[in-house]
């Protein structure tokens, strides 16, 4: 983590060479890189400080740490980060010192003070002050029944437990007292802090006659936040040291980078980690999410406006971190998330376009590893590619009309706004997804001007097209095109490039472009259809059988069984199966069984069984099935066979 101003960590290369938008200035576009060293990783970014909210409402406090709770590891493997792991052999019973562990003795009513520090020096190596359990007659300290409860704020893979008086482990002539150890007593742990009924302590071990003074324990290795040792002797004793060791990886660490500055509005465009598994691959995962703002502080400070005798009447006012943090706790008021200038976090995908939104000058990420155990994943670097100016400060589309039946071709009208507050690089080519095939694309305009265009491809899953570059604030786009709709809530999603600056594409928001005229309202401008609500929820559609009876004799003429049909509402590939049943409900044979995506779908029978023996003649029944996640359709039919 490095503070404000420093820059050193960027890793920035020039990956090409254009001119922007009114200007001779030659621009590049880059790609930022985080990680790859251990210095790369520990400076964050280079940017400003991350500031983490935590604590309450009304308590509110602040962490500027790339590594909330200190669980991640910068060692474990050079130039990659994971979750910080133990090895076995080191005692880390300290952690309960750090800000998110405790360590306490419930049931010890003398002085609070004397106890806290007593149970400090427990754990932190100092042989020269103990934990003490000696009734006098001046301190009547009872020695049974106490508890001693370590809590490491989170779980960890504890295997041995391990305890002594002094003058055992390490000499301490001036402190004779190592007979003074424990001569009964219990050792809990616990996976998480809850109630008993939710999460109950384990039991590791009982022992009501000890005659050992160092008490070494093997632990079932397991996550344990709670060690919980319970005295159940009679005769005063005490604790020099209780130590704890653990192996393995912490089940979850958090890598937060700084508010990295790019220097001035910017298109986002692809993000790319790095990240390998340690131990098995599905036992753990590692996500990375992605917030964008216009300035350097995402959170937003008040301070509570006291009278004249210091008593708050519900006035707050807006201030700075520096000006909140120097107030006193009666005058601090609630800090919250930046809405307006700071989008909420958005998941990543790997090789994918950044989703959070962009045209903005400031970017920070979050990497996010779950595990276990021994299985893990470690991740090396972060990058992602960017271009400065950005294609547009706003690119925004929409179409038209809005509700169409299903299944059968529709026209639509598409239309993008470009709109700048500043130098841009406008856009030459769109991209835009589908789930069907486009059968005609037409009627491009810019402006109302007829222009020339090229269409790039033209897939199931979208379309692209290439035009003239449109470079001006305020310019409209736009295009006709026909397609059929299989599914409620088809979103045309569009890219806009300019292709001179590589494949760094801008996404285009939905929203008002333009005015369609009658039937489109603004408020309801945006890049998704509807079909009729008595459509939805079906997920085969229209069922073309070519003929119902069969005559499969060689002689081209009527020898094969073909269906067409249309798979609705689909967002995922979804098993759809053919079989083919005698009257009796026998089944013959299987005519397809594979996964399929929305939209058309034709297959043929010819009549013949597994075996190549054709069926005899006479009626059979055929059996068409979707088995989607929460439910499966089917339908059926009668075919004939005759020769």
């Amino acid at each position: 983590m490095m503070g404000r101003g420093v820059r050193c960590a960027l890793v920035v290369v020039a990956t090409s060479m254009l001119c922007c938008t009114g200007s001779e200035a030659q621009n590049r576009v880059r790609t930022l890189r985080v990680g790859g060293s251990a210095s790369s990783w520990i400076t964050g970014g280079g940017g400003t400080d991350p500031l983490i909210l935590g604590g309450t409402l009304f308590s509110p406090k602040l962490d500027t740490t790339n590594t909330p709770d200190e669980a991640v590891d910068f060692t474990y493997r050079s130039g990659w980060i994971s979750p910080l792991a133990f090895d076995g052999e080191v005692n880390v019973a300290s952690r309960v010192l750090e800000e998110a562990g405790s360590i306490k003795s419930p049931n010890s009513v003398e002085e609070k003070k004397v106890v806290r520090a007593q149970l400090a020096e427990s754990v932190n190596g100092n042989h020269d002050i103990a934990f003490e359990r000696k009734p006098t007659q001046v301190v009547p300290l009872n020695p049974q029944g106490i508890w001693v409860i370590l809590d490491f704020g989170v779980p960890i893979g504890v295997h041995r437990v391990r305890f002594y008086p002094r003058n055992t482990v390490v000499a301490t002539p001036r402190t004779p007292f190592h007979n003074d150890f424990l001569r009964a007593y219990e050792l809990f742990i616990n996976p998480t802090r809850t109630s008993l009924q939710r999460s109950p302590d384990i039991l590791v071990t009982r022992d009501t006659a000890n005659e050992t003074a160092i008490v070494d324990i093997e632990v079932p290795h397991q996550y344990t936040r709670l060690v919980k040792l319970k005295s159940l002797s009679q005769v005063p004793w005490e604790i020099d040291e209780i130590e704890v060791y653990a192996s393995g990886f912490l089940q979850r660490a958090t890598y937060l980078s700084d508010l990295i500055d790019l220097g001035d509005r910017a298109t986002l465009g692809e993000i790319r980690w790095r990240d390998t598994a340690i131990g098995r691959e599905i036992r753990s995962s590692a996500s990375v999410r992605v917030r964008t703002g216009t300035d350097d502080t995402p959170l937003i400070y008040e301070a509570r406006i006291l009278d004249s005798v210091g008593v708050w009447l519900g006035d707050t006012e807006i201030i700075d971190q520096t000006t909140w943090v120097g107030l006193n706790r009666r005058q601090r008021g609630v800090i919250i998330d930046d809405e307006e200038n700071w989008s909420p976090w958005k998941a990543a995908e790997n090789n994918a376009l950044i989703t959070a939104p962009g045209q903005r000058q400031y970017l920070q990420f979050q990497i996010d590893i779950e595990g276990g155990l021994f299985d893990t994943r470690q991740v090396n670097w972060v990058e992602f590619d960017y271009l400065q100016p950005p294609l547009g400060d706003t690119l925004r589309a929409e179409v038209f009309p809005r509700r169409v039946p299903a299944e059968v071709r529709a026209t639509f009208r598409y239309a993008a706004l470009l709109r700048g507050n500043g130098p841009i690089r406008g856009y030459d080519r769109l991209e835009i997804d589908a789930n069907a095939v486009v059968e005609d694309i037409r009627e491009l305009t810019i402006d109302g001007v007829a222009a020339p265009f090229d269409i790039d491809y033209v897939r199931r899953d979208g379309f692209a097209i290439t035009f003239e570059p449109i470079l001006r604030d305020s310019t409209i786009l736009e295009f006709t095109f026909d397609i059929p709709i299989f599914r409620f809530g088809t979103t045309f999603s569009s890219r806009a490039y300019h292709t001179p600056s590589g494949n760094v594409p801008q996404r285009l928001e939905p929203g008002e472009a333009t005015d369609f005229g009658p039937g489109d309202f603004a408020e309801l401008s945006d890049l998704s259809v509807v079909i009729p609500r008595e459509q939805v929820g079906q997920l085969i559609g229209e069922i073309v059988i070519d003929s119902k009876i069969i005559t499969p004799n060689g002689d081209l003429e009527n020898d094969l069984f073909e269906v067409f049909f249309n798979l609705l509402q689909l967002t995922k590939p979804t098993p759809v199966t053919m079989e083919i049943y005698d009257l009796s409900g026998r089944r013959l044979h299987t005519v397809f069984d594979e996964e399929k995506i929305i939209g058309p779908a034709t297959h043929t029978w010819d009549g013949r069984l597994d075996d190549g023996s054709l069926v005899p003649p006479g009626h059979y029944l055929w059996l068409l099935r979707v088995r989607a996640d929460a439910f499966e359709e089917r339908h059926t039919g009668v075919l004939g066979v005759a020769y």
